[in-house]
């Protein structure tokens, strides 16, 4: 089966987007996941964290479906889906779309002018936040943890839970050793007694009071260059534990580079960061042998790639 790739990237953390609208249906979820299993691999010519895949949309201009690179499904990713929001708006030729999520949810983005010198970027809106982490933590007291223990996990650190929709679990640590970072989100993703669908960890290091540095391990991926939804719940994390305030930006570092978030009164927010890309390429994947027969690289975009290099240098100087 043929297919079209648009290598992509959101804060380094990178992406194949595949359009699959005109299959009207044929590319099943099963497919989506050995694609996914076998693209994503950094093993292998291509590698990724997951693929965007764009399908309709009956709420929006079109809907985002993320695999993993384990091959699992996300509900939603807040750097994959300003990827898709550039795709599609330059399709469509306007600088406001909307874009469903796996659950259904409708996120308005818009194209930003001023993020970042030769860099696209586009601003995510994010609905309410949901701190009632029941649905994917198993407690003995209450549906909420704010600032507190997970014996199971750590017996000294303290997390945040909550859902965006995705589940993720948010620490402040002095340093952010990745190491420690790794041992324990794959503890946390197996240890199915407490999180039964597995978590995204974040471990969020306070630099002022209008920066935060953040590294995360993602459910399905492991350690990422960054992770959209995890900065914004750490954003979050950090207004309910008083790191920062409502209502004023904040810079999110990260390996990759970084956003920009700000936390409304209602814990709903915003997001802004870059959408860029990195190649365009075709192949012809055999589903039966697990294979690709064939590949053509359609070109690079090396314009984007040197702004990024750029972008990347300028943090390291800040930090």
């Amino acid at each position: 089966m043929q297919f079209s790739l648009l290598k992509s990237q959101g804060s380094g953390n990178d992406f194949f987007l595949i359009d699959i609208r005109h299959y009207n249906g044929a590319v099943t979820d099963s497919m989506k996941k050995q694609l996914a299993i076998y693209l994503c691999n950094r093993n292998s010519d291509f590698g990724a964290d997951g693929i965007l895949y764009v399908d309709n949309s009956t709420v929006g201009d079109g809907k985002m479906v993320i695999f993993n690179a384990d091959g699992s499904e996300a509900e939603m990713c807040g750097n994959g889906i300003r990827i898709v929001a550039r795709y599609v708006s330059e399709l469509l030729e306007k600088p406001q779309v909307i874009i469903e999520n796996k659950t259904g949810i409708p996120y308005p983005l818009n194209l930003v002018e001023d993020f970042y010198p030769e860099l696209t970027a586009f601003e995510l809106t994010f609905p309410k936040a949901n701190f009632d982490s029941s649905n994917f933590l198993i407690q003995n007291n209450g549906t909420e943890l704010i600032d507190g223990l997970i014996p199971e996990l750590s017996s000294t650190i303290k997390f945040t839970a909550l859902s965006l929709p995705n589940p993720h679990i948010v620490a402040f640590v002095d340093d952010i050793v990745e190491e420690d970072l790794r041992a324990l989100g794959e503890k946390a993703n197996s240890s199915p007694q407490i999180l039964p669908h597995g978590v995204n960890v974040n471990f969020g290091k306070i630099i002022s009071d209008n920066s935060i540095y953040v590294a995360t391990y993602e459910r399905g991926v492991g350690l990422t260059y960054s992770c959209g939804t995890g900065m914004f719940a750490t954003t979050l994390s950090a207004v309910n534990n008083g790191h920062v305030k409502k209502g004023e930006w904040v810079t999110l570092f990260n390996k990759g580079g970084y956003t920009k978030c700000l936390v409304n009164n209602d814990l709903s927010g915003r997001m802004i960061g870059n959408a860029s890309y990195i190649y365009a390429a075709d192949i012809n994947f055999d589903f039966e042998n697990n294979n690709i027969i064939s590949s053509i690289n359609n070109g690079d975009y090396s314009h984007e790639t040197g702004a990024y290099e750029k972008l990347l240098a300028h943090v390291n100087e800040l930090s």
